[in-house]
């Protein structure tokens, strides 16, 4: 191809990207703005000029995806096969490496990778080597935090030496002994590959010099997502010369909460002292619309490179904002107007609904299954398929049915309750040979000479958990009772207790289970846990759409990278969106960073929407309208509906997340203590088994106090949980 075919259709600033070579380059590439094309160009005209050679090239990318639309496209312009060339994820490029020379550290060239089961499943053999108690300390927190070490290069003698509370100090072991094992095992995981590859160029000048003289160019995309040791590592790549570009976007920086450092893009100028920097600002994607909503939104960071998208495309549609009542009226709505553009001929495959946290998206699911429209969730599990809502309504199922053996093995040791798999296995091996549920099975004298005493104790300890539960579940609303089991579960404390950002998000999700159980039961005053639990099944069932042509619903951060032609960015109130524990922690300009990539979506129409009732852990309360509202006003159609509460009230104090907790326990015990006080139980025992002419065979699982008798709760083999008066029953005792 001639260089004149090559940059023909190229704009002014991206020709002076491709053709300036001659000192380190920094291309900050707005939303939309052909970034790809300008560094896939740029590869080519080097290659084609005679200026690098394809074997002394190397192009860092952050996903498979993006390196293999870079291969392609350089293969395409070259016309060519260029999969010899290193184009790859820093991972893969890491690998490579490493395969070549990593016996320079001692281990051999054919060493294994590990994935993250094989992490897990060696973390958790040390756990039981060092005899620590599995139920103090959390999995998935001790991989978390071992490779939050390793991205900020921390090795595990400075982890030890630096940690404060005994928790730390375990962790900190952990790691010692994780990085032995796999020595010995001739093994690497995700994070090694680039530690390793790190230190084989530090430690070694020979192979410094000799990667830095191979790669006389090198290319890395998305560098506002380069972390500690991904930065270190392009620095030692170009120590022999500076012949580097980088494309990038402060504007788009939101992954700091996985090490990403911002600096490392706005500080590029410094590091390289001949560093030029070339703004792509002519936007590709939307409307001009759309982009002066984002523009006027960023300018109010500090942090950032300066820049104004513009594109010659249409002025287009009115960005339409609307507030709301409630989040149920904005999922109906946004539902509606979907249906009603797909009539209009926009394929459902060109909406996007976009929220900041996963547990937003339980509402619209529901809404679009109700309605049967298809639809996918992108990078993430559908609501109802989460585990931790899995979990939950286990739970409910039990109580509804103590002879769901399914159920039981689910949530029996779920928090962790020192109950193992091999326990399971005997109870359920003992509960066939006899008969019975596995449930009843616990109360079984017989069972000791299958189990240990301290493990019947352990099961016993679960089986009154249940119990009293079931026992609580008629006196208390079905919200409150979602509530009760997430806390005497041990689940809140299991989630709370660890530090991950996976598990607060848990936390959202099983608030939003919480929420969805009490306006079930709005909709339905007079509707039991067993027709709620009926409601989620069939909900789950109709859930059978053909995905792939459907309406996507995503997260923010899984929507980078992706465009559509109607977006609906929902959720726009303060403390969702800016999140608070993004504000707490100091991170409103990667908020406003993250509104703006949602922004930036969508090609030729936006709709945002907020509430301004949001219900929380079963409870309404009223929400302020996000500050990002007021950056972009001057840019949006107002098109909010009249409500019965003035938004535009003054300020009021919103209760933290703990007090509404507080708020909802309060209510809950002042119900459970008047119940307590009528528990008790003299001709009847919680535990007795009984037999029934009609029901069978049976176990009390709770006795409560009537003004003419008592009310026994019992727990059939084949019949499932019966109330029965004691004076009317005929039970007879076993």
């Amino acid at each position: 191809m001639s260089e004149k075919n090559l940059l023909k259709y190229l704009n002014p600033n991206q020709k002076e990207a491709v053709l300036n070579n001659d000192t380190p380059l920094l291309i900050l590439a707005g939303a939309g703005s052909g970034k790809t094309r300008v560094l896939t160009t740029k590869i080519a005209y080097l290659i084609l000029n005679g200026l690098v050679s394809e074997f002394n090239i190397l192009a860092f990318t952050f996903t498979n995806k993006a390196a293999k639309e870079m291969k392609e496209r350089v293969g395409d312009i070259l016309e060519k096969d260029i999969s010899h060339m290193w184009i790859g994820t820093f991972h893969s490029i890491c690998a490579r490496i490493l395969r070549r020379d990593i016996d320079y550290l001692g281990y051999n060239k054919n060493f294994t990778i590990y994935d993250t089961q094989d992490t897990k499943t060696l973390i958790k053999d040390i756990i039981k080597t060092l005899k620590i108690d599995e139920k103090q300390i959390e999995l998935k927190s001790v991989i978390a935090r071992i490779s939050d070490y390793k991205n900020r290069m921390v090795d595990s003698e400075e982890a030890l030496e630096k940690s404060f509370y005994p928790r730390e100090k375990v962790i900190a072991r952990l790691y010692g002994e994780y990085e032995k094992f796999k020595k010995k095992n001739n093994a690497l995981d995700f994070d090694d590959l680039i530690l390793l590859a790190l230190r084989l160029l530090e430690n070694n000048k020979d192979l410094r010099d000799k990667y830095s003289n191979l790669f006389k160019y090198v290319f890395v995309d998305e560098y506002q997502d380069t972390n500690r040791a991904q930065y270190q590592l392009i620095r030692l790549l170009t120590t022999n010369h500076d012949n580097i570009c980088v494309v990038g976007d402060s504007d788009q920086s939101i992954y700091s909460w996985r090490g990403a450092d911002i600096n490392n893009i706005l500080d590029f100028e410094k590091d390289y002292k001949r560093a030029k920097a070339i703004m792509l600002e002519q936007n590709y994607r939307s409307t001009q619309n759309i982009l002066d909503a984002a523009n006027l939104l960023i300018q109010n960071n500090s942090e950032r490179k300066d820049k104004n998208l513009w594109t010659d495309n249409k002025k287009g549609d009115d960005v339409i904002y609307k507030k709301v009542n409630d989040e149920r009226q904005e999922a109906s709505d946004v539902v509606n107007l979907i249906y009603q553009m797909n009539n209009d001929g926009i394929p459902f495959r060109e909406m996007a609904i976009l929220y900041r946290t996963n547990a937003q998206s339980r509402l619209f699911e529901e809404k679009l299954m109700y309605e049967g429209l298809p639809h996918k969730v992108v990078g993430g599990i559908k609501f109802y398929d989460r585990k931790e809502v899995k979990d939950i309504l286990a739970y409910m199922f039990f109580m509804v049915n103590t002879t769901d053996d399914q159920s039981l093995k689910r949530i029996i040791n779920t928090p962790k309750r020192g109950i193992g798999a091999t326990t399971v296995q005997k109870l359920e091996s003992y509960a066939l040979s006899t008969d019975q549920s596995m449930f009843n099975a616990i109360f079984d004298e017989n069972l000791k000479s299958t189990l240990t005493a301290s493990t019947i104790n352990k099961l016993k300890s679960f089986s009154n958990t249940i119990i009293e539960l079931i026992n609580y579940s008629t006196e208390i609303s079905l919200g409150e009772m979602a509530w009760m089991i997430f806390e005497k579960s041990g689940y809140q404390k299991m989630l709370v207790d660890s530090k991950t950002i996976e598990d607060k998000s848990r936390i959202e999700n099983i608030e939003s289970l919480i929420n969805a159980v009490t306006e079930f039961e709005k909709d339905n005053p007079e509707a039991s846990l067993s027709e709620y639990l009926q409601n989620v099944s069939l909900l789950s069932d109709v859930d059978k759409t053909t995905e792939e042509q459907g309406v996507s619903l995503m997260t923010i951060h899984a929507a980078k990278g992706l465009e559509y032609d109607v977006v609906f960015l929902t959720g726009m109130e303060e403390g969702l969106f800016p999140n608070r524990m993004a504000l707490e922690e100091g991170g409103l300009e990667e908020e406003r960073r993250l509104c703006y990539v949602a922004i930036t979506r969508a090609r030729k129409r936006l709709f945002i929407s907020s509430c301004m009732n949001r219900m929380t852990y079963g409870q309404n309360n009223r929400s302020l309208e996000s500050r990002f509202m007021k950056e972009i006003e001057e840019a949006v159609v107002n098109k909010s509906e009249k409500s019965k509460i003035d938004p535009y009230d003054t300020f009021f104090d919103i209760a933290t997340l703990e007090e509404k907790k507080q708020e909802v326990r309060r209510s809950m015990q002042r119900k459970i203590d008047s119940i307590k006080s009528s528990v008790e139980g003299w001709d009847y025992r919680v535990g007795d088994k009984v037999r029934h002419a009609k029901f069978g065979e049976g176990m009390i699982v709770s006795i409560k106090d009537l003004q003419d008798g008592k009310e026994l709760m019992v727990s059939f083999n084949n019949a499932g949980i019966k109330r029965l008066a004691s004076n009317i029953a005929k039970l007879e005792k076993i």
